[in-house]
């Protein structure tokens, strides 16, 4: 009788209703942001995993930029020693037109003179290329970030730090500029493309002497200049190897990526269909728990009218 008094059966009545309640938020939830996983409770596991995947798609989106940075970076250098190649294949004509007698000293001067200032030009254009405020061609045997580098096999064309630590150099004694492009998303070997990028001034390319004064310096100069183009046809191979690799990938990072985000949405988009039924439903029960809760409140209302009498 005590028991009763308490209307266990309304209270039994407001847990259910209560529980119809958290089952149609729930649904609602999920219908409004589209995800069936909004907080940790709904799904430990699969909210964990998840997490991991947004993570790995955002640090693959990152290597995937430094990919796109690094293709840039060379394809300016690459883009350098193509002018660079223009003016040496200039610099061959004066050359063998100085080497036939048939011209006079004065006008070998004037061949002689061009090929100077197109050497200057050379040295300017090297010099004034840079990216991201940094110059691409080095002289000095430092890298991109001023670190030291050790070159030893990075490539065919450098050759190992002496003994004596002095800088490296390639296979021709010229310095050369070291960095490490890092395109992908780990800390392994294999994420990192090591790169140098040799001098290519006037200099570095053995014309610094040249001259075309005279008809023996003039026939020398053909040979020079035919080396020099055979350097920079060299190193625009390896340049445009290299570009093709960071190319190749930033496809597999998308790619990736794009796998990597439906997994994801797999396991965090909400079921649509099931979530409004599940709405529904929950919504028809908690009508008819107010229903029920009606009536029971109603019984205990006439039960206290009949006592007070």
């Amino acid at each position: 009788m005590a028991g009763s008094l308490f209307n266990v059966s309304s209270m039994m009545y407001i847990n259910n209703l209560r529980l119809h309640n958290r089952d149609w938020g729930t649904s609602n939830e999920r219908l409004a942001t589209g995800s069936s996983i909004n907080k940790a409770k709904d799904d430990p596991f699969r909210n964990n995993e998840s997490l991991k995947i947004e993570s790995e798609i955002k640090v693959g989106e990152r290597a995937k930029q430094n990919s796109s940075d690094g293709a840039a970076l060379l394809q300016i250098a690459e883009g350098t020693c193509n002018e660079v190649q223009s003016i040496l294949h200039r610099i061959r004509e004066l050359a063998i037109q100085s080497a036939n007698d048939t011209l006079t000293s004065t006008e070998r001067r004037y061949l002689d003179q061009e090929s100077t200032e197109l050497l200057k030009e050379i040295d300017r254009i090297v010099a004034s290329t840079t990216y991201n405020t940094k110059q691409i061609f080095g002289n000095k045997g430092d890298s991109f970030s001023d670190e030291h580098r050790d070159l030893k096999d990075w490539n065919p064309f450098v050759a190992p730090r002496d003994a004596d630590g002095n800088l490296i150099r390639d296979i021709n004694g010229n310095a050369t500029r070291a960095g490490v492009l890092h395109i992908g998303p780990n800390t392994s070997i294999s994420e990192e493309v090591k790169i140098f990028l040799p001098d290519v001034s006037a200099k570095s390319l053995g014309l610094d002497t040249l001259s075309l004064t005279y008809q023996n310096g003039a026939t020398r100069a053909i040979d020079d200049v035919e080396s020099a183009l055979n350097s920079v046809s060299t190193f625009r191979s390896y340049m445009g190897t290299l570009v093709n690799r960071m190319d190749t990938q930033a496809e597999y990072l998308d790619d990736k990526n794009i796998s990597l985000s439906d997994y994801s949405s797999k396991i965090r988009d909400a079921d649509i269909a099931q979530e409004v039924t599940n709405m529904v439903t929950a919504q028809i029960k908690q009508q008819a728990a107010m229903s029920v809760l009606t009536q029971s409140n109603s019984r205990m209302n006439k039960v206290l009218s009949m006592l007070a009498r």
